[in-house]
């Protein structure tokens, strides 16, 4: 029987961790967080994922960085720790993220626009998710 991999999961810490590395290193703008809407989004892409489908994994690492982008829990930015949470994430749990910072720029602005729909892009994030 093949072994099953734990799901290692973002936690509330390790995304303030990123946004607090973020801005350190590219602005220095507000540490706030609204932790209420954090812990919401991300329970909420746990509960958008797990559906048993085998891209489990790679839809959890798009619904994070979705629920980010929508839920804005920071009050300065939530577009870069959404990218980079989705990225650690999935680098935590064996895949690579496979896209340019042209497209994945485009791509974030877009959603955190709102000019897509969550379908957009998961179907996006799948196709840029590599094993590693």
């Amino acid at each position: 029987m093949p072994e099953i991999k734990r799901m290692e999961p973002l936690s509330m810490r390790g995304v303030i961790a990123i946004h607090q590395e973020l801005q350190a290193r590219y602005g220095r703008g507000s540490l706030e967080v609204d932790m209420a809407q954090l812990d919401l989004a991300l329970m909420r892409a746990v509960k958008f994922a797990c559906d048993g489908k085998r891209t489990m994994r790679s839809r959890l690492g798009a619904g994070y960085a979705w629920a980010l982008l929508n839920m804005r829990p920071f009050a300065e930015g939530n577009e870069s720790v959404a990218l980079a949470a989705m990225v650690t994430y999935l680098e935590m749990n064996g895949f690579t993220w496979n896209c340019g910072e042209v497209e994945e720029t485009a791509m974030v602005l877009r959603a955190a626009a709102k000019e897509m729909k969550e379908s957009e892009w998961e179907a996006w994030v799948l196709r840029n998710v590599g094993k590693s």
